[in-house]
């Protein structure tokens, strides 16, 4: 049976990864990284730093590709066309329409550019060749560090090959917090950031502005932003920001600072969480 972990580099699967190694869960194989080409640098540190820990206690992280995610969307700038002979996975980005209304291109990003690849990995490790069908019986165990307050992203898979491991939802239940909590207590002074693409059009304002922070991550996401405002097939001009408007035109400032200066409604704020 191959233990693999499906390894975001963010909190919960770094905890999960650096608990194995420690002999506190379940032994892994490997884990496997799906590097989408545009992640922030602190992740690629991170990550660098993850697989010199697994090295060294004798289970490799091995990082797959499908592609540059930000640079086929730019080469592509027709939704459904093929690159290469491979179709690009559409973005979930904003539409504002001509007539005003507002809408989302659905995601197929995080399909083809993580869990593909991923699965593709799994195979190679598996022996299986080009076009072999896959086991009918479970030889894979896919560990995710999902956590306990996230029980609604848990999945029973449709493949007969694998199985779905949760450790911190079933076998040593942990909400984020208290993973967080281990990671310092156990690994003090490492930062764990965030993964996630840089133009993931699922940032919050607050993940916007630590972007804006890094001067030249700010200017690529705001120039892949402007780049892609007339997407082909589109009826309507795309945005990296739920706003629908440039990102670098955005006020990105906290709720409370921007309703102390402009008494705005009541100071809501509304935002949406990551991914």
């Amino acid at each position: 049976m191959l233990n693999v972990l499906s390894l975001g580099a963010g909190v919960q699967s770094t905890a999960l990864l650096l608990m194995s190694i420690r002999g506190e869960l379940d032994q892994l194989d490997c884990a496997i990284f799906a590097d989408t080409g545009w992640e922030p640098q602190a992740v690629y540190a991170h990550l660098a730093w993850l697989e010199s820990e697994a090295a060294a206690a004798g289970g490799p992280v091995y990082r797959v590709r499908r592609g540059d995610l930000r640079a086929d969307a730019l080469r592509s700038q027709i939704r459904g066309r093929k690159i290469d002979g491979v179709r690009w996975a559409s973005m979930p980005l904003y539409v504002l329409g001509e007539d005003g209304g507002t809408g989302m291109i659905r995601r197929q990003c995080t399909s083809e550019y993580k869990i593909v690849p991923v699965e593709r990995k799994i195979r190679d490790l598996l022996g299986l060749k080009p076009r072999q069908r896959w086991p009918v019986e479970v030889v894979v165990n896919q560990f995710f560090g999902i956590s306990a307050d996230e029980q609604r992203r848990v999945r029973i898979p449709k493949e007969l090959w694998k199985r779905h491991r949760y450790p911190f939802v079933l076998e040593r239940p942990m909400r984020r917090e208290q993973i967080v909590d281990w990671l310092q207590v156990n690994y003090p002074g490492r930062r764990v950031p965030r993964s996630a693409c840089l133009g993931c059009p699922f940032h919050s304002d607050e993940e916007w502005r630590a972007i804006k922070a890094n001067p030249d991550e700010w200017a690529d996401v705001t120039a892949f932003d402007n780049a892609i405002r007339h997407c082909g097939g589109m009826r309507g001009d795309v945005f990296l920001h739920r706003s629908c408007r440039p990102l670098e035109s955005v006020d990105l400032r906290p709720c409370d600072e921007r309703a102390q200066q402009l008494q705005l409604w009541d100071g809501e704020c509304f935002g949406m969480c990551g991914t």
